[in-house]
């Protein structure tokens, strides 16, 4: 089995009357487009990355901060 991960959007804008139906409809347009060539989405997996604030920041007391990241994971036979 081979496997390959990509970066969900961070934030979906919507504009229309139906913002969940218009999210859902982006979401499916990544999904069909990274299914290309026999890719099958196995799963959404949310990963969260801490980036710690820099020598000099810390100093003035910045923090670390966390990001949440979605990554579509697919999976395709040898």
């Amino acid at each position: 089995m081979q496997y390959k991960t990509v970066a969900g959007p961070m934030v979906l804008v919507s504009s229309g009357k139906n913002p969940e139906q218009e999210v859902v409809q982006k979401y499916a347009a990544l999904i069909d487009k990274e299914a290309v060539g026999g890719w099958e989405l196995d799963m959404i997996q949310q990963v969260a990355v801490e980036r710690r604030a820099g020598c000099l920041a810390a100093l003035f007391g910045a923090k670390s901060t966390i990001t949440n990241y979605n990554m579509l994971i697919f999976k395709k036979a040898d």
